[in-house]
């Protein structure tokens, strides 16, 4: 009962390539919501230094707030910008055994898991995503948390049906 073995080589042009135009896109009311995320947590912190400075002005020369604050403002436009470039990048795909993501304009990420790895799928949706109906798709897999997969900006309905594709699929794989 000896099967033969085999173990070709495979050459890269062999490999099957994804092309950028099959990823779906993340809807675009997510920039919206990843804009109230950032601007939320820049006035806090905006916020937090207004206090620094309040409680320890007389210890601080007068022009260091100014240049504190316009560094922040810097940064909070770099954000924005960056953000907004590096939108039209994140990208869905679901083939036929896998499910990919992909994201980022400075450092790219592709990450694509087998259906057969999933262990569940989580449909979240937070407070103000709920208001725009949007939700996040969480895949759980067996090689541990850093191996999951997180899909956000997808519309509420579309979410449910790749919950529900996704599901359908690790339950027939039992």
């Amino acid at each position: 009962m000896t099967k033969d073995f085999s173990n070709s080589v495979i050459l890269p042009d062999d490999l099957p390539a994804i092309k950028p135009s099959e990823f779906n896109p993340i809807d675009r009311k997510y920039l919206k919501l990843i804009f109230i995320r950032q601007t939320i947590a820049w006035i806090i912190m905006i916020l937090s230094g207004l206090l620094f400075f309040l409680l320890a002005k007389e210890d601080l020369p007068n022009f260091l707030p100014w240049i504190l604050g316009g560094i922040l403002v810097a940064i909070y436009c770099y954000s924005i910008i960056i953000t907004y470039i590096s939108f039209p990048y994140r990208g869905y795909l679901i083939r036929e055994k896998d499910i990919a993501y992909k994201r980022g304009l400075i450092k790219f990420k592709l990450t694509s898991i087998p259906f057969s790895r999933i262990q569940h799928v989580e449909l979240i949706q937070g407070v103000i995503a709920k208001q725009i109906n949007l939700a996040s798709i969480k895949i759980y897999t067996a090689g541990g948390s850093s191996d999951d997969l997180s899909i956000p900006g997808l519309p509420i309905e579309t979410a449910k049906q790749i919950r529900e594709f996704l599901t359908g699929k690790i339950s027939s794989d039992e």
